[in-house]
């Protein structure tokens, strides 16, 4: 399979992977011959890029954080919650922690994965999706940290809530936190951990941020790890930048770049191990000025994946980047 741009679907494209809505129903499923009305219709709901068949590279597989059902179920549970809120019901902490050990037991399972958060569904509730993106990451760094099951779970149940002060407020208002806040600590089943990264998951390492000005491990090291993973995931879907949604690699560039100033640069290079750069499946072009397609991922080494170089005559061969060190990708290119 292979990753391709919306903008350069032709009907006659299969698709090779199934397309969802946010809540987990399929749009288009794996098999279809994609139709000018399909494509159309994909440009509409928001979708950017889709994997399609291709032959040379069928061997290629594109990995999830996470699997759909468990997804799925994490973001009924989220959004039960911000329902509750936005009536002033009490909503259930325990299906929060549950959906938070669903989260971390397949994070444990898959911990020498590297994750790509690049979404080929529709988004139609960034909050919801985006607190689930956030609690994913947590959770992968979280074992690179070798955190205890419990810690894992008290660390993602804060990230999937870490933003719940949002349902109160018309925008992302400084008050947010400390609405987020209150309505954790009265929750007798979160722990004051938990209940920390609602309120701090603003504080910047530099002492810039907000509600308290909290600088370096003043900050509660799960908020610290919280900011890294809702920092990345808003930048890489556009939040942080003008609602421009950008690849695994330039979204990490940007976190990079804050690095020491708004974020902890310990979590940052845990990240950096954490997550691919160049998803399986995506275009790239390198430093030798020739195409391939990533097929394969070398964990720990993000910017070096093994790439199937091609050309106009067919496929030229596989190379290991990581064992070929005078070549490197310059950038992606969604054909």
């Amino acid at each position: 399979m292979r990753l391709v741009s919306v903008n350069s679907l032709k009907p006659g494209d299969e698709l090779a992977r199934p397309v969802f809505t946010a809540s987990g129903k399929i749009i288009l499923n794996s098999g279809v011959v994609l139709k000018e009305n399909y494509i159309e219709k994909f440009k509409e709901l928001g979708i950017n890029r889709v994997y399609i068949d291709d032959a040379r590279f069928n061997d290629v597989e594109a990995t999830q954080p996470i699997d759909i059902t468990t997804r799925n179920d994490v973001v009924k549970v989220l959004k039960s919650a911000y329902t509750k809120i936005h009536n002033s019901e009490e909503i259930d902490e325990f299906a929060i922690k549950d959906a938070a050990r669903k989260i971390v037991d397949y994070a444990r399972e898959y911990r020498d994965r590297g994750i790509s958060m690049l979404s080929t569904d529709v988004v139609d509730e960034y909050v919801v999706e985006h607190s689930v993106n956030v609690a994913i990451i947590t959770a992968y760094i979280g074992n690179r940290l070798s955190y205890t099951f419990n810690q894992l779970c008290d660390l993602v149940a804060g990230a999937l809530i870490h933003d719940l002060g949002r349902e109160n407020c018309a925008e992302e208002k400084p008050e947010h936190v400390e609405i987020g806040f209150e309505i954790m600590r009265k929750l007798r089943g979160m722990s004051l951990n938990s209940s920390k990264v609602c309120y701090e998951h603003h504080e910047n390492f530099d002492g810039t941020g907000y509600p308290r000005k909290l600088k370096g491990t003043n900050i509660s090291d799960y908020a610290r790890i919280v900011r890294v993973a809702d920092y990345y995931d808003n930048v890489l879907h556009g939040r942080e930048n003008n609602g421009v949604s950008v690849m695994p690699h330039q979204a990490f560039e940007v976190v990079l770049a804050v690095s020491g100033s708004i974020l902890d640069p310990d979590v940052v290079q845990v990240f950096r191990d954490t997550i691919v750069f160049y998803p399986n499946g995506c275009t790239v072009k390198l430093s030798n000025g020739l195409h391939g397609v990533v097929v394969r991922q070398n964990m720990g080494s993000p910017q070096r994946p093994v790439v199937r170089l091609y050309n106009r005559e067919g496929i030229i061969g596989d190379i290991n980047l990581l064992e070929d060190l005078t070549l490197f990708v310059e950038d992606t290119v969604l054909t």
